[in-house]
């Protein structure tokens, strides 16, 4: 097991309960190593730096000096001004120069995703899926349409890259929608998935990865249990043009969001762990997802504890116990400043098990460390009352962050 370390602030989030379909019969992938789909970024070490040596006594000297040289005197630069900004939320707090304004309202907000226009589709938990559109560039939207109803706990939502096809994450279903008219409402209404286990949770946030399947997430149906269903507690892809569907990690008990590396092509996941060991155990956690690997839920959490831990993959970041770790992207714009690349950013949604967790948005910077990563965890947005669930970068380099129980959807830019 690789051990990471730094603990954040979390909590439980929705639990649902429905019936399934027969299962079809899925493959269970062993575990083996995941070939990046770029190269991952090399860490520095001490046997790279080249150390400066003293001339040995027995050399020689330099048969004639060296020319003296004019040393030019570094020209002072000029600090980078912090930019105005805007937080119109009372006593929201951010990094200096950056804006925390709302974008829109809408009722419990659950998953986020953009299409090519810019244009954000969005489900909520009443089963409906919106498109929101800043229709004149303010960063705020300017219009609501309804595209579909219906949705039993839609949970998740994503677009194929380079078509207009949204697919859904609803009770125990992946459905597909198409708009065939250009009328904003989708026309074309398909079940491509059905029949996944639920229970205490279900199947969650989905996103294709670049070989063309649909990656999703898919809860267990208890808090602690031997699931009858080997895919509950799992990450599953699945081939959308021709059916197929594979387990590709297990062990995880609510994987509510996963995303992938935008240097490294490597998959992360959040969860959340158990409820059953008291207030300060175990801690949320962010994984570096592996083929096969299993992480451990229900007998083996935090470092190494429990007594199921052989053969587990251990977490590369952690938050506090039952904070809630769920929406999760990375940042690969140009509106942030440069530290902020790469950068994961994790919605911390809180918990209804205890007062005093703290909620909001988590910052993890990730270090390439062999075939994993090494992490800092730290705040990056935090405001009173705050429930965030879903967030995603959008295309024009702003983070979208939708807050769960105050029914709206937050922009967070660097500037005004």
């Amino acid at each position: 097991m690789r051990i990471r370390r730094h603990i954040f602030l979390m909590i439980t989030l929705l639990v649902l309960a429905a019936c399934g379909e027969t299962a079809p019969e899925v493959t269970q992938t062993v575990r083996t190593a995941v070939p990046p789909t770029a190269n991952p970024i090399a860490t520095p070490t001490l046997e790279n730096v080249v150390e400066n040596t003293a001339v040995s006594a027995t050399d020689p000297p330099p048969t004639t000096p060296p020319e003296a040289t004019a040393t030019s005197t570094p020209v002072p630069t000029e600090p980078i001004p912090t930019p105005e900004s805007t937080v119109e939320v009372t006593g929201a707090t951010v990094p200096p120069g950056f804006s925390f304004i709302k974008f829109a309202d809408l009722y419990r907000p659950t998953s986020l995703a953009f299409d090519d226009a810019g244009r954000l589709y969005v489900t909520s938990f009443n089963g409906t899926v919106h498109i929101l559109n800043d229709e004149d560039g303010d960063g705020r939207s300017d219009s609501d349409i309804v595209f579909a109803t219906g949705f039993s706990t839609a949970l998740g939502i994503t677009l194929r890259p380079g078509t207009n096809d949204v697919y859904v994450s609803s009770n125990s279903q992946i459905t597909l929608l198409r708009d065939d008219d250009g009328d904003d409402r989708a026309d074309t209404r398909e079940i491509v998935v059905s029949g996944l286990p639920t229970g205490l949770h279900q199947n969650d946030n989905l996103k294709f990865g670049s070989d063309g399947w649909l990656y999703m997430g898919i809860g267990s149906t208890c808090d602690a249990c031997a699931e009858a269903d080997a895919r509950s507690g799992t990450i599953m892809r699945f081939n959308v043009d021709t059916g197929e569907s594979e387990i590709i990690a297990s062990g995880l008990r609510n994987p509510y969001d996963l995303a992938f590396h935008p240097v490294t092509g490597d998959l992360f996941a959040t969860d959340n762990g158990r409820d059953d060991l008291g207030l300060g155990s175990p801690f949320e956690e962010l994984n570096h997802i592996v083929l096969g690997g299993d992480y451990g839920w229900p007998g083996c959490w935090n470092e190494g504890e429990g007594s199921d831990c052989a053969g587990t993959e251990t977490a590369v970041a952690f938050f506090e116990p039952h904070s809630s770790a769920n929406g999760l992207d990375f940042y690969s714009g140009s509106q942030f400043p440069a530290e902020y690349q790469n950068n994961a950013f994790v919605a911390i949604f809180g918990t209804y098990l205890t007062d005093g967790v703290a909620t909001g948005v988590a910052r993890v910077q990730l270090t390439p460390d062999g075939d994993s990563y090494q992490s800092t965890v730290s705040w990056f947005a935090q405001w009173s009352d705050g429930r965030p669930l879903p967030l995603m970068m959008g295309p024009d380099g702003a983070l979208y962050v939708g807050d769960y129980m105050n029914e709206v959807i937050y922009r967070i830019s660097y500037g005004n």
